[in-house]
């Protein structure tokens, strides 16, 4: 009876969905087969969301989640055009190898007819410029790049990997493997909530800087970007040879005072003579094309008076520099961005960024194993599933960030500390003494994909010197392995099941 009730409210909430769906659709001018697609994507995100939720850890509720998707359609979509097999259109997008393409400035979309291609749609006309805490400005238009494609990897993924009833990355619908890697590292190491933690992990963040700015370089058309990083790089070795000859790097900040002050004389010339004003008004424009034009005198005297104050903060600027303290801090600030700009510019070594990434994090997570005790035990639960969900992830099209052969060692002590604690702590029901065995056990369960760790089942028996073990879904064996060994004290069956009082912690909110 009480089961019943439970699934009646769960067929209820979904009515809701997409009763709130039909609402918003009914004032929408889009075709029969656009609704039907809408509510089909809607039902596949509601049967799969459990499963991804309880494997992934770090994702917004359900209820979150959905009401997110339904605001995006009430609000930026204002047509979506279905696009069949074989047509002019079509054809279009398979010459462009995408499969939609989204207007943000009028709310469109052009897409087959599939629910995970609508669903990437959706997300990706969501997406917002943010503004993050950057040591440079140059950084920020790549970092967007980066933060919107994992993103949309991201939210894309509960129907993409998730059916409702099994795990299965589907790796050829993440476009790009390397931005999908680092923001689910970030992901996992910082939360949803604040993706890049500038007070923590600076070391990491530096990395996803420079991959940023490298990848932005190698995929995209922005030449002047491009042109602007090399000029600004070649502005910085200058400053940095003048700051390596003291009295060279004097006598040029005494000549930019000098310049700096006869501007500023020529600007207060200028604002103190309406005639001489009227007449470099006149003069400028003559130079200006007619969208550039100055709009009249006083607009003028308006940007002069901009341009005086920012010569009196070089001003400014040239007379902190030539303190021993500031000079000392400008030469350590040139030389670092200098390095950063030489870096990023070679474009290479990518992979070998990503892969000190995987295990700056993998060392963070030992650490936070490492810091949990009895009193806060209930925080090892939702760390197990994120290290099983993170070893999954793709690193190229043929192995996952663990397959790697620099990371396998680091992924292997995260897990030996993470069984190490739980049978300390008494996480699950301990089935032996010995802690090697113990791991070659329960190292299985950062390899399966069951996706509810506490169904897992372990049978276990000897015949000769071989220990077979089986691992269930509740009553359904999942996959076997065998260890040889000398016989040993062994429970013959053991649950993983966690205590009853961790379940409701399981979720890391």
């Amino acid at each position: 009876m009480e089961k019943s009730r439970i699934l009646s409210k769960l067929n209820l909430k979904l009515k809701d969905y997409n009763n709130q769906l039909e609402k918003i659709l009914d004032n929408k001018l889009f075709s029969f087969d656009v609704k039907n697609l809408l509510l089909s994507m809607l039902y596949k995100v509601e049967n799969a969301y459990e499963d991804y939720e309880i494997s992934k850890v770090e994702v917004p509720s359900k209820n979150e989640y959905i009401e997110n998707l339904l605001r995006i359609i009430k609000e930026k979509v204002l047509k979506i055009f279905i696009v069949k097999p074989e047509t002019p259109e079509a054809e279009e997008l398979e010459k462009n190898h995408i499969k939609y393409k989204i207007d943000k400035i009028n709310g469109e979309i052009t897409c087959f007819q599939n629910e995970l291609i609508i669903l990437m749609a959706l997300v990706e006309l969501d997406e917002v410029e943010t503004k993050f805490k950057v040591p440079y400005e140059y950084i920020q238009k790549p970092l967007n790049v980066l933060i919107n494609a994992g993103k949309l990897y991201t939210e894309s993924e509960v129907i993409r990997d998730f059916n409702g009833w099994s795990w299965d990355i589907n790796i050829k619908q993440i476009k790009d493997l390397q931005y999908n890697l680092i923001y689910q590292t970030i992901l996992l190491l910082n939360g949803r909530k604040n993706i890049l933690n500038t007070k923590k992990n600076k070391e990491i963040n530096e990395i996803v800087f420079k991959i940023a700015v490298k990848k932005y370089l190698l995929n995209s058309k922005d030449n002047e970007y491009k042109q602007k990083l090399q000029e600004l790089r070649e502005k910085k070795e200058e400053r940095m040879h003048l700051l390596e000859n003291k009295k060279e790097f004097l006598e040029k900040i005494t000549e930019d005072k000098k310049k700096y002050t006869k501007e500023i004389e020529k600007i207060d010339i200028l604002l103190n003579n309406y005639t001489l004003l009227k007449e470099e008004y006149f003069k400028r424009n003559e130079k200006l094309k007619n969208e550039d034009k100055i709009f009249s005198v006083s607009h003028l005297a308006r940007m002069l008076e901009k341009e005086r104050e920012s010569l009196l903060l070089e001003i400014d600027e040239c007379n902190k520099i030539i303190l021993p303290k500031e000079y000392v801090e400008q030469k350590v600030k040139t030389e670092k961005e200098l390095k950063f700009l030489d870096d990023v510019l070679t474009g290479d070594n990518i992979e070998a960024e990503l892969i000190q990434i995987i295990n700056l994090y993998l060392e963070k997570c030992k650490e936070e194993i490492k810091n949990i005790k009895e009193e806060n035990k209930e925080k090892l639960i939702p760390l197990i599933y994120k290290i099983r969900y993170y070893g999954f992830v793709p690193f190229t099209k043929e192995k996952n960030v663990k397959q790697i052969k620099e990371t396998k060692k680091n992924f292997e002590e995260v897990e030996r500390d993470i069984i190490k604690k739980a049978q300390e702590l008494k996480i699950w029901d301990n089935f032996t003494d010995d802690n090697e065995l113990a791991y070659k056990i329960l190292k299985e369960i950062f390899n399966t994909k069951i996706i509810t760790l506490e169904n897992i089942n372990i049978q276990c028996r000897y015949e000769g010197k071989i220990l077979y073990i089986e691992y269930y879904d509740d009553t359904i064996l999942d996959s076997t392995t065998e260890i040889k060994l000398d016989k040993v004290k062994i429970k013959k069956k053991c649950a993983i099941g966690v205590r009853p009082h961790l379940r409701k912690n399981r979720r890391n909110d």
